[in-house]
């Protein structure tokens, strides 16, 4: 089953890496998500990105949310899938690397959704209940 249907179909929330992280978590906070795409992408990467955990550890490091930048908590080299990977595929990759978000990119490497780990437990669960009704 690929994830291509089940990836969050809310608009992509962005960020700037020279942001602060309270504006960073606003953001996130207004449009209840886990984690933002920071643009401009940093050198060498097609996309970074912020999530939840990013901000958490930040203030448990004792960063002020007020002047501590996106830049300096991100995860500068995010990984990126199509929405044709299998579930499974997009699952491990998760699990093996310790993400809770995918950036998912179209053929021509725009990003288009994020999949988060919640999508991966509704793909999943729909799947389940394909199976049992036969």
């Amino acid at each position: 089953m690929i994830i291509g249907p089940f990836v969050t179909q809310r608009d992509i929330v962005e960020v700037r890496h020279d942001d602060t992280l309270s504006e960073a978590a606003a953001r996130m906070r207004a449009r209840r998500v886990g984690s933002a795409i920071v643009t401009p992408p940093p050198p060498g990467s097609k996309f970074g990105i912020i999530t939840e955990r990013d901000i958490l550890r930040a203030l448990a490091d004792g960063a002020d949310p007020v002047t501590a930048r996106v830049a300096a908590y991100m995860t500068p080299k995010a990984v990126s899938i199509t929405a044709e990977w299998h579930v499974v595929e997009a699952a491990t990759t998760m699990v093996e690397k310790g993400f809770r978000h995918l950036i998912v990119v179209d053929d021509e490497g725009r990003a288009v959704g994020v999949l988060s780990i919640r999508d991966i437990v509704r793909a999943l669960l729909h799947d389940r209940q394909r199976m049992a009704a036969g």
